[in-house]
């Protein structure tokens, strides 16, 4: 599996690379070349050959994370794993854990087909090496009255968009902001510990009623969290919502191209069918007031923020400031991640999963993501929020069933692509 491996990075640039610090973080990080390693691909074997033995350990390796410094990315080999869903023998189950600042949902998914399709990738080149310490230091201080100046000029710029934005707004042209949604006992600090479970389903229980996988997905968490709050004992909001990742404009050089949407679950429509139909519009809203270009331009200040004054803002940041209400009260991040023409090993990939992280207000969080004939829903929790993460896989899985016979045969949506 290393020597495979490191053949295709040999080939793709955009795997070759590290962050380099600026001296006193006086300007923003450069990415530089690197070669491949061995301790890049880390084999695990022979310490967990149970699938519930896999999922324990994908919820201590999502508990830590990765030192872009050292590599952005790292590949994980779990050999010989009993009782795998839709595996008739042992399978091989390989996890790419990326850094957040290195590749969001969708990129990641672009490089795993790199690292695992079938024929060689294109070659591509790794970063140009950074200037030396002293350059740095250099063009970030000559550079920074430059930028304030921009920062100055697009602030005004933004703060007129902005104006722009709200009359827009006001006269229907682009949808109001999503309203914040009551905390419930699962928007509470999740601690350092995490859980993760796996839902992998046939893709046709998502093919229902012409809405996409992403609505479909939304109307199963929509039950399943009902549910998981009335067995808490809890009252279940009306206002009930999801924080759902929504695709932005790729076509530029950040690695990260998404916006977080609140959406409403509707969990007071017993109607599945118009429940769904519902989220389907409200989502719909959402996507429609984030591709506005006066937001855009509203934000647009942001690129030019000189790296000491954005430091500053973070490190004064509380994480333990509780909100009075949240985008979602769980998170749905949704990926389409093409055909199953993948090979680990030389036998075929048969799903693929990922797993959204938690906050400091969220013990929950849901990706679906599709590959070929496969949906996976991958559920990342807190064990001490939800004890038995099994229980709720359990319910989340009747719920998608359900759904999908509420709704019925798909007639012509063939998919989305999430995020």
């Amino acid at each position: 599996m290393r020597t495979a491996v490191r053949r295709r990075v040999e080939r793709i640039g955009e795997l070759r690379c590290r962050i380099r610090d600026v001296p006193g973080n006086l300007d923003y990080p450069y990415w530089e070349p690197r070669d491949f390693s061995d301790d890049l691909v880390v084999d695990h074997r022979p310490t967990y050959s149970s699938w519930s033995g896999l999922q324990s350990a994908l919820g201590s390796l999502v508990s830590t994370s990765i030192d872009p410094r050292v590599s952005p990315w790292q590949l994980h080999v779990f050999r010989g794993v009993r009782g795998a869903p839709r595996c008739d023998r042992d399978a091989l189950v390989v996890v790419l854990q990326v850094s957040h600042a290195f590749a969001d949902g969708r990129r990641a998914s672009a490089l795993a087909r790199a690292l695992f399709g079938l024929g060689d990738p294109p070659f591509t080149n790794a970063p140009e090496p950074p200037p030396r310490p002293p350059a740095m230091l250099a063009r970030a201080l000559l550079g920074l009255p430059v930028r304030i100046v921009r920062l100055i000029a697009q602030g005004r710029r933004a703060a007129a968009a902005n104006r722009a934005l709200e009359q827009a707004t006001t006269a229907g042209q682009v949808p109001a902001p999503a309203a914040g949604r009551p905390l419930v006992g699962l928007n509470v600090d999740p601690g350092a510990e995490r859980v993760v479970r796996m839902v992998v389903c046939p893709a046709e229980e998502f093919r229902a009623g012409d809405h996409t996988v992403t609505v479909v997905a939304l109307t199963a968490v929509s039950v399943a969290l009902s549910r998981l709050l009335a067995v808490r004992g809890e009252n279940v909001p009306d206002a009930l919502g999801a924080e759902v990742t929504v695709a932005g404009d790729a076509s530029g050089t950040a690695r990260n191209n998404y916006r977080n949407a609140g959406v409403e679950l509707f969990v007071t429509e017993p109607d599945l069918r118009v429940r769904a139909e519902r989220i389907a519009g409200e989502l719909a809203r959402r996507r429609a007031r984030l591709s506005s270009p006066l937001l855009a331009q509203r934000d647009s200040a942001n690129d030019f923020v000189p790296a000491p004054l954005l430091r500053f803002g973070v490190d004064r940041y509380s994480l333990d400031a509780i909100p009075e209400t949240v985008t979602g009260n769980t998170v749905v991040s949704s990926v389409n991640r093409g055909p199953a023409d993948l090979a680990l090993a030389g036998g075929p990939v048969v799903f693929s999963a990922g797993f959204p992280g938690l906050s400091p207000v969220m013990s929950l969080t849901h990706g679906v993501y599709g590959l070929g004939d496969t949906v996976t829903i991958g559920v990342t929790a807190s064990p001490r929020v939800i004890p038995n993460l099994d229980d709720y896989g359990q319910t989340l899985r009747e719920a998608v069933a359900e759904v999908s016979a509420t709704l019925g045969p798909r007639a012509g949506v063939q998919g989305d692509t999430g995020l």
